[in-house]
């Protein structure tokens, strides 16, 4: 009886091993980083690096009164001049 080629030839073993190994090798997920346990603790780590510092907040360290007539009252009381300042948007995102 005579022997096939690919039977005879060690090769084809060899090329059939690699593909079904690299086929198994595609069909398993690559391990990547795990998951964070908790996502809001990594939220809040990365909100609180990006938060600004107080030196950035020094627009908060301003004493704004709440309309002109108190304005205009502290204004008078300190000897200080009135500076008006009107805004239309979210002040605490900081864009005007």
């Amino acid at each position: 009886m005579r022997r096939r080629r690919y039977e005879e030839e060690p090769i084809w073993a060899s090329v059939v091993t690699i593909l079904l190994g690299g086929l198994a090798a595609a069909a398993e997920p690559a391990p990547g980083p795990a998951p964070p346990a908790d996502p809001r603790a990594t939220v809040d780590r990365i909100v609180e690096e990006l938060a600004p510092t107080p030196d950035e907040r020094r627009f908060d360290e301003i004493g704004w009164a709440r309309d002109i007539r108190e304005g205009r009252r502290l204004s008078r009381e300190s000897g200080r001049p009135l500076f008006l300042f009107t805004h239309d948007g979210r002040m605490a995102v900081g864009r005007c």
